[in-house]
């Protein structure tokens, strides 16, 4: 992996620790996906303008918003199947 995609990571890491310290996790599985449409139809406004550098800010919010998705799914399946699994042993 190049330095230069080393650094689209951090950039979607820094907005997910942004959007987690300002939201936490999505409140339902409805809301996680909501938010990404939303972000989603905001890279397509852009790219409706041929705008690149608008289209590349939108699409790293896509990205930091599935992952957060992602973790909110884990929080309300892995975590507590997990939590579970050290209360039986």
């Amino acid at each position: 992996m190049s330095n230069w995609q080393k650094g689209v990571f951090g950039e979607v890491e820094v907005e997910l620790l942004r959007a987690e310290r300002l939201h936490g996790t999505f409140n339902s599985l409805h809301e996680g996906y909501a938010v990404i449409l939303e972000e989603l139809d905001e890279v397509w406004d852009t790219v409706k303008r041929n705008n690149y550098v608008d289209a590349r800010a939108e699409a790293i919010q896509v990205a930091a918003m599935a992952i957060r998705f992602v973790f909110t799914i884990d929080s309300l399946t892995v975590e507590p199947q997990a939590q579970q699994a050290m209360e039986e042993e």
